[in-house]
Order: structure tokens, then C-alpha cells, then sequence
């Protein structure tokens, strides 16, 4: 199907939400030697690995999400995670899979409360990020509007469909790195996509 290629993923990369800035640091240091030096007790390393991934954190969970203040508590719960539980990391070399699937946990965590939240009444989650609010620049009011009708549709999806699919054709990822961020067989994250392509491409115009 076609990617939703629409959404600006660089410049949020560059800035996500407006409020964290992934900056170039450690060029040419590969991620398992800082994987290594930072658990030696290496600050600089645990920098470097923020500023390197901050912004591919940030971008999934927003774009998850659809808001910006939790996308900034997923971040910071993300990389809290992550430089506790470095130790269990394997192969250096994975970490950026490693580190989104922390944060789809993280993500997951958070749909859940909202469910909860719902049935009580008290859910006041502040979605403030649509896909369409998070295009790129120029794009039509055609394109704006077939983003919204997509973005709706995800919410109804099943959490796990939508976690799915947004990694595979918004982030781009392969289908082993999701099903390797969503913690499931290969199987089981394409019949997933599957799932969702099939409501997906009811709404997407015929290339």
C-alpha cells in the first residue's frame, strides 16, 4: 500500500513537539561503543545516546500517541529505562530497535490507562498532535484531509494493530524491527499490519 510519505518524519525528528532537539553528537562512534562506555559509568555516552535517538523516540510516540505531552513523558521514561537496564542489552549494534521497543511498552502503558481512565469517566487526555498537524510543509488540502480521515481511522483500530501499522508505513520500520518493537513473532506483527491495511486502504486514494 502507500506510505502515508506525507508526514514531515525529519523535521519532527529535528524538533519534535517544539521541545526536545535531537543534536549530532559522538560522530563516528558506533552504538555498541557507546553502549559499552556508558555502562562503565560514561556520562558523555548516556548523552550521546539521548541526543542520537531522542528524535526518533520522540516522532514515534507522538505520532502514536497524538500527544504532545505524553510523547514527552514517554521520551524521558524511554531513555530512564533504557540507561537502567543497558546491562541487558546484548548486541550493542541493536540499540536503536532496543530503545523503541521500550517506548511502544511505555506507549502500551499508556492507551491502557487511557481505557481505564475512560470507563471511570475521567479521562482527559489532550490529543493535540493529528497526523495532518504533522505534515510536512505544502502539502495539498486534499492530502491534509486524507491524512485526517486515516488518523481518524487508526483510533479505532485495536491498540496493537494501530502500534503496527504506524511503525511499518509511517516510521518506515522493516517487519522484523516491528515485530522485534512490539515484542511479538514476525507472524503475528504482519497479520497485525494486515489487519490494518485492510480498513487503511479503504481510505487512501488509488495511486
Amino acid at each position: 500500500m502507500k506510505k502515508a510519505a506525507h508526514l514531515d518524519i525529519a523535521a519532527d525528528r529535528r524538533r519534535p513537539g517544539g521541545d526536545v532537539r535531537a543534536l549530532p553528537a559522538g560522530e563516528g562512534v558506533s552504538d555498541a561503543s557507546l553502549v559499552e562506555r556508558a555502562r562503565a559509568g560514561d556520562r558523555w555516552a548516556e548523552e550521546v545516546i539521548y541526543r542520537r535517538y531522542v528524535g526518533t523516540i520522540a516522532g514515534l510516540a507522538v505520532r502514536l500517541l497524538r500527544s504532545r505531552s505524553e510523547m514527552e513523558d514517554v521520551v524521558q521514561e524511554t531513555f530512564a529505562i533504557a540507561l537502567e537496564r543497558l546491562g541487558s542489552l546484548r548486541d550493542g549494534n541493536a540499540l536503536r530497535g532496543w530503545l523503541a521497543q521500550i517506548a511502544v511498552g511505555q506507549v502500551r502503558r499508556r492507551f491502557r490507562r487511557r481505557r481505564l481512565l475512560a470507563l471511570l469517566g475521567l479521562d482527559r487526555t489532550e490529543e493535540d498532535a493529528p497526523f495532518e498537524s504533522l505534515a510536512a510543509e505544502g502539502i495539498t488540502a486534499e492530502e491534509a484531509a486524507e491524512l485526517g480521515a486515516i488518523d481518524a481511522l487508526l483510533t479505532t483500530l485495536p491498540v496493537e494493530q494501530r502500534i503496527a501499522w504506524v511503525l511499518r508505513h509511517v516510521e518506515g520500520e522493516s517487519l522484523e524491527d516491528v515485530a522485534r518493537a512490539c515484542s511479538c513473532s514476525l507472524a503475528t506483527a504482519k497479520r497485525r499490519i494486515a489487519a490494518a491495511e485492510a480498513r487503511v486502504n479503504i481510505h487512501v486514494r488509488p495511486t
